[in-house]
């Protein structure tokens, strides 16, 4: 599947999804297309939810035992399952809001601009405190964030399909400007240095993401001691080494949307080359994940 191709639904589509999401267990559907899309085993799934996959185009069309994701399956996984955990944490905008920089009351009454939103769960999270729009380069995540609104009654986010190397706004449009995990998708140096531009002198830029010792960790606790398949092996050290040789060569050895993890460090530099200091004290250690936090300052 190649995911750099941009998949829409189409109105009928979109509200057959919705209609069935109303009436079933979005958990259940979700843990399927997860499960199909990391190519994990599903273990007697039930023969309802198999249809109502199919019926949605979710799932290939096929009757033998081998279950296959549509590449619309597989994009709308990545919505599905970020609706479902926005709901399982308590439909709070981030899953640490007791991090100072995130809590919901510092951000009450402010422009904010998310980048990245991908379905925009955070942004139905904070449109009621604050003044939030969201960008993604997906067309498909917007369409899917018009859905989940609808199910939580609210008013859809405002949000712009836009590149975060290049976004659709004037110069210090906003207070602050949020990465919530999704600052490894983009190039790095020139996300940072668009989201410096639109924020207004004193204004704040959070990214929440783990960095290159912090993933490894993770990575190497979910496998544990297992051994891997050569293809998996050779698919993830081809990755690691690609995230390595990231701020010298690129996305050479990277797929279009592999995610880039780097050091703490370089990530620091990179916020300060773009005319953001680093807030030491603010700046910490989320889980699995550091909370980088940045303000715009004037020159001296």
């Amino acid at each position: 599947m190649d995911r750099s191709v941009p998949l829409q639904l189409t109105e009928r589509l979109a509200d057959r999804i919705e209609a069935s999401l109303r009436s079933s267990s979005c958990e259940e559907l979700a843990e399927l297309l997860w499960k199909l899309r990391r190519r994990w085993s599903v273990d007697a799934p039930r023969a309802e939810l198999i249809q109502q996959a199919r019926e949605l185009e979710l799932i290939e069309p096929r009757q033998d035992a081998d279950l296959v994701l549509t590449p619309l399956g597989a994009k709308f996984s990545d919505s599905l399952t970020e609706y479902v955990y926005w709901k399982q944490r308590g439909k709070r905008h981030h899953s640490s809001e007791e991090v100072d920089a995130l809590r919901v009351e510092r951000l009450s009454g402010k422009r904010i601009l998310e980048v990245g939103c991908g379905s925009g769960v955070n942004l139905l999270s904070l449109q009621g405190c604050a003044d939030v729009v969201g960008v993604d380069v997906e067309p498909l995540y917007l369409q899917a964030a018009s859905i989940f609104a609808r199910l939580e009654g609210l008013a859809k986010p405002r949000m712009v399909c836009a590149l975060a190397e290049n976004l659709p706004f004037r110069d210090s449009a906003f207070d602050l400007v949020l990465f919530p995990g999704s600052l490894p998708y983009m190039r790095i140096e020139t996300a940072l240095r668009e989201a410096a531009r639109v924020l207004r002198l004193g204004g704040r830029a959070i990214a929440v993401q783990s960095d290159l010792a912090q993933m490894f960790g993770l990575r190497a606790r979910q496998r544990g001691w297992k051994l891997l398949a050569p293809g998996t092996l050779l698919r993830e050290s081809r990755a690691f080494l690609g995230m390595v040789m990231y701020p010298w060569a690129g996305r050479a050895l990277l797929k279009s949307f592999d995610p880039i993890h780097v050091t703490r460090s370089r990530t620091c530099r990179w916020l300060s080359r773009a005319g953001l200091r680093v807030n030491e004290q603010e700046t910490c250690t989320v889980s699995h994940e550091v909370c980088y936090v940045a303000d715009k300052l004037g020159r001296n």
